[in-house]
């Protein structure tokens, strides 16, 4: 069960490395940037803000409990702190928007409107339809002229 639990954990600390790599993505020149600070991502997140990190302490707990090694449960632990408030671009360009290191082509944005907490974008994104909520900030205020209906 140790070797199972121990693959689970590395498979994690892949899929957050690669999570935190992209968050070093740049924004195209000549496009309309700014970095979020870290309570604006943590207040992002919504309950992904608090959720991730306590599932991160539960693992370190059961790690210490079991007597094995937490070495690797705390890599995952800090790398999910910087995954969820690393000041990372938000910009919006010729090509799109880049957003949690992610470009959102300008095709796939279906609509955008504003709300209490500065927008929110309807995008299709790998054949589903979700929303993005934006933050408050004058990069929003462009996307939101730009895809006034």
């Amino acid at each position: 069960m140790n070797e199972l639990l121990f693959y689970a954990k590395i498979v994690l600390l892949i899929v957050l490395l690669y999570d935190v790599v992209i968050l070093f993505r740049k924004p195209e020149e000549e496009s309309k940037s700014i970095t979020l600070d870290f309570w604006k991502e943590i207040e992002r997140k919504g309950i992904n803000g608090l959720l991730i990190p306590c599932t991160m302490i539960f693992i370190i707990s059961l790690d210490y409990i079991q007597e094995t090694e937490i070495y690797l449960s705390l890599a995952l632990f800090v790398l999910s702190l910087v995954y969820l408030g690393y000041p990372r671009p938000f910009a919006f360009g010729k090509n799109g928007i880049l957003m949690d290191g992610k470009i959102i082509v300008k095709d796939r944005i279906l609509k955008a409107k504003k709300t209490e907490k500065g927008g929110k974008i309807s995008i299709e994104w790998y054949g589903w339809l979700m929303e993005k909520e934006l933050p408050d900030c004058e990069v929003t205020d462009t996307i939101l002229e730009e895809f006034k209906n």
